[in-house]
């Protein structure tokens, strides 16, 4: 402000002179001109004042000197990025031995924080029609217990459904499980008779036992012992290390569902405080979008699973093939993991039958792989297609690149935060060429 009110517009001004010499110049100007104005109050001689008046000249062009071009800022950042980064690839294991730490240390919160977004998709559903159902009502309750009471209906849902699911599922494990044994000890006669009828010669059997040095065998188990105590303690602290996780993924799951308005409103503050205006409302619109589209397919990918589940235990209840309902239900679990699911549900389902007879699982495979074609064709992309707006060859791809980086977690997520990512590609490409026509 001294600069544009008292330097003269004459080559003597501070940019026709070095940073150096300014200072002195530019206070030569000045300071005649503001000492010939009234002194303030509180100064007594014009010493005082001119001291005054040349600690504030200097303060001013030190922050002018001091402020840092955006350019210079760009190279800075990108100078400093790339000796980060150079270091870190010096130091590659140091540097991956930190990130497993890092990812050990906060599996419990992004372990809950996953199962919150699972639980919080029925939990809305479920509020939204609390709302219209309470709307009616002359007494309406608070936010606050509509919410409560939509949690809790949500996790007595989850209990009824795994609950039924054991119950269908253990009887039929037993059953299977006694099946086996029954046709293994029905089947043993026979192959021992197989064996006698073959004239199988067991004498190399009898020699080779006679060579073992049971001494030596002895000392080698008893010297093991110790190796695999060791690993038994491995396995044993690796098994509560892993229950440890999940309760308290489970406690903070519980608390992001119940406080998740909260939590939505601290984040966006924060994002609002910290960003840009264009790259927060950026990114809370990619937040927004990818919250519906998980929604979107979590529902069409739950529902799609039980259509699967009940064509399953149609199918093999018609072609008389065993294990329906077991196949059914263990089809309907699998299902919600895109692709994998149905080839574990086959592979299991077919090995079940083939304990049973081998000609029962060419048919189970065939009546699978039917029933699997008919879903996949007709039925998957009117449910799950249309509800996150992906084709199927978009789909692959998302579920193969996610499979890959973080195995089922990546196949679940990758598909929605994909159609996402094609809709905010969408966006910005129909903005360019209407912006382009404007141009035109």
């Amino acid at each position: 402000p001294l600069i544009r009110r008292y330097a003269p517009p004459s080559p003597q001004g501070v940019k026709a002179l070095a940073p150096g010499q300014a200072t002195k110049i530019d206070f030569q100007i000045l300071l005649p001109r503001r000492l010939d104005k009234p002194f303030p109050s509180g100064y007594n001689t014009k010493k005082e004042s001119a001291d005054r008046l040349f600690a504030n000249f200097s303060h001013r062009l030190r922050e002018r000197n001091f402020v840092m071009e955006p350019k210079t800022k760009q190279y800075l950042l990108v100078t400093v990025v790339g000796v980060t980064l150079f270091a870190a690839l010096l130091r590659l294991s140091a540097v991956l031995a930190f990130a497993a730490e890092l990812v050990d240390l906060v599996l419990p919160i992004l372990a809950g924080g996953i199962l919150a977004l699972f639980i919080n998709v029925p939990m809305s559903g479920l509020e939204k029609r609390l709302n219209r159902l309470f709307r009616r009502a002359r007494k309406q309750p608070s936010d606050k217990a509509i919410h409560l009471l939509s949690f809790f209906i949500t996790l007595l849902g989850v209990v009824l459904v795994l609950m039924l699911a054991l119950t269908l599922l253990i009887p039929e494990l037993v059953q299977s499980f006694h099946s086996l044994y029954l046709q293994i000890e029905a089947n043993i006669p026979r192959w021992t008779a197989y064996l006698s009828a073959q004239n199988a010669d067991t004498g190399w059997l009898m020699s080779w036992l006679e060579g073992i040095n049971w001494e030596q065998l002895l000392h080698k188990i008893t010297a093991s012992i110790d190796t695999l105590l060791v690993n038994a303690v491995s396995a044993v602290s690796a098994t509560v290390n892993v229950a440890v996780t999940a309760s308290f993924a489970l406690i903070i799951s519980i608390y992001m569902s119940l406080g998740s308005e909260s939590l939505c409103r601290h984040a966006r503050t924060l994002v609002c405080a910290y960003l840009k205006p264009t790259h927060a409302a950026w990114l809370l619109k990619f937040c927004r979008l990818f919250r519906q589209s998980f929604a979107n397919f979590l529902t069409g990918q739950c529902s799609e699973a039980v259509i699967l589940g009940v064509l399953m235990t149609l199918a093999f209840s018609v072609f008389r093939i065993p294990y329906g309902s077991l196949v059914g239900m263990l089809t309907a679990i699998c299902a919600i993991i895109p692709y994998v699911g149905a080839l574990i549900s086959c592979v299991v389902s077919v090995f079940l039958v083939l304990l049973v007879d081998p000609v029962l699982a060419v048919r189970c495979l065939i009546v699978y792989l039917a029933v699997q074609f008919i879903e996949n064709q007709f039925i998957y992309p009117r449910v799950v297609g249309k509800s996150v707006g992906l084709s199927p060859l978009y789909t692959l791809v998302a579920a193969m690149i996610g499979g890959e980086l973080f195995g089922i977690i990546g196949i679940i997520f990758f598909i929605p935060l994909t159609a996402v990512i094609l809709e905010l590609v969408k966006e910005d490409a129909c903005r360019r060429l209407r912006a382009k026509e404007e141009q035109q």
